[in-house]
């Protein structure tokens, strides 16, 4: 009995280790797989910043964890998230007019998208980039929709309000406020006003030229 409780004991001692052993790999490569991530978004970032093809940016490592795996024990995938919609957002086309029905559903899903990912960030600067963002197409949607232009012009109105709340030192979000009121006063309206007066919105992409000049 004793010979067989000191077996027992023995096994349960190798099994201990080998846990051990396999737990403290996990951590290494957990930890490498951290670099990575690290890494791979500051390259997709400098690759995005250097205005390469949106195909050609990505921010996934190649990591010894499975990527899932990795993505959510560390946290990047809120990031992650974030910089996907935002990059669906410019595959939209946003500053270019819409020719055909596939350009209306692209931006649509990229609404969406961007949609999907502010309601579950929890980061406020990043919040108030995807209101930016939303209240883009909303303008750009109002230009498309003559009968309904009034009410996407409050839309986006409502959305860079937002996003002005979220972060108050975020430039671009008062600026096209103030753009987007600016059109909501030409079209013979107040932010509070109805009216029946029309007037044709900015160009495409009006204010995305200089720092702080907004969408």
């Amino acid at each position: 009995m004793k010979a067989f409780l000191s077996a027992q004991r023995s096994a349960l001692a190798a099994v201990a280790v080998i846990l051990m052993l396999g737990f403290s790999l996990a951590l290494v490569m957990l930890a490498g797989d951290l670099l990575r991530w690290e890494r791979q978004l500051d390259r997709g970032d400098a690759v995005l910043t250097a205005g390469a093809p949106l195909q050609r940016v990505a921010w996934e490592p190649q990591t010894r964890l499975p990527l899932g795996v990795s993505s959510a024990v560390l946290g990047v995938r809120d990031d992650l998230d974030y910089r996907r919609a935002v990059r669906r957002f410019w595959l939209s086309g946003p500053r270019e007019p819409i020719r055909e029905f596939t350009d209306v559903t692209r931006r649509t899903g990229a609404e969406r998208a961007v949609a999907r990912v502010a309601e579950v960030d929890t980061h406020p600067g990043r919040r108030a980039n995807l209101a930016i963002l939303r209240g883009a197409l909303l303008l750009e949607e109002a230009r498309n929709s003559p009968v309904q232009r009034e009410v996407f012009v409050r839309r986006a109105i409502s959305e860079f309000k937002r996003a002005a709340a979220l972060d108050s030192r975020n430039e671009d979000a008062l600026y096209d406020l103030e753009l987007a009121l600016r059109v909501l006063r030409r079209a013979g309206s107040s932010d509070g006003e109805g009216g029946t007066a029309r007037s044709p919105l900015p160009a495409p992409g009006a204010g995305a030229a200089t720092s702080g000049g907004g969408f």
